[in-house]
């Protein structure tokens, strides 16, 4: 699991947050980092992945759609 920087947390919540009044939950722990989203949406999960792939990341959503995590694209 890749560990990003808080600048980019932050252009993540802030155009998750302009484009679609999303609030993105970002979870630090001693077993790394991962994000939660309140909507349950295919919309949302696309913009988040074609976002970040232009960062160089690479999104991984779990089962349910609403917790994703990141590794190097």
């Amino acid at each position: 699991m890749t560990i990003i920087s808080f600048d980019d947390v932050l252009k993540l919540k802030q155009a998750c947050s302009e484009k679609f009044k999303e609030h993105v939950h970002f979870h630090d722990a001693c077993g790394g980092q991962y994000f939660t989203l309140e909507t349950d949406s295919d919309e949302i999960r696309e913009f988040i992945k074609e976002f970040l792939i232009k960062m160089d990341y690479k999104v991984n959503f779990d089962k349910s759609g609403m917790s994703f995590t990141f590794e190097d694209a």
